[in-house]
């Protein structure tokens, strides 16, 4: 879910970052345990919902790091 992210105070944006860069992480080492050691089948579809919730992810993070260069 995308935030106006030109609102928030720096402050916010730390917090918004840190808290994106974790679910990032999370959500990619999900994946990995999936596929690396989890005999459970996993389906196209939720592989494809995966990696675009990975996508969006990275690039709310790219969206944020610029924003506080900028400040």
């Amino acid at each position: 879910m995308k935030k106006d992210y030109n609102a928030m105070s720096i402050a916010e944006l730390n917090l918004e970052l840190k808290r994106l860069k974790d679910n990032f992480e999370d959500l990619e080492e999900t994946v990995r345990f999936n596929f690396t050691y989890s005999s459970a089948h996993i389906g196209g579809e939720q592989v494809k919902k995966d990696e675009e919730s990975l996508r969006e992810l990275k690039e709310e993070i790219s969206i944020i790091e610029l924003l506080l260069r900028v400040s």
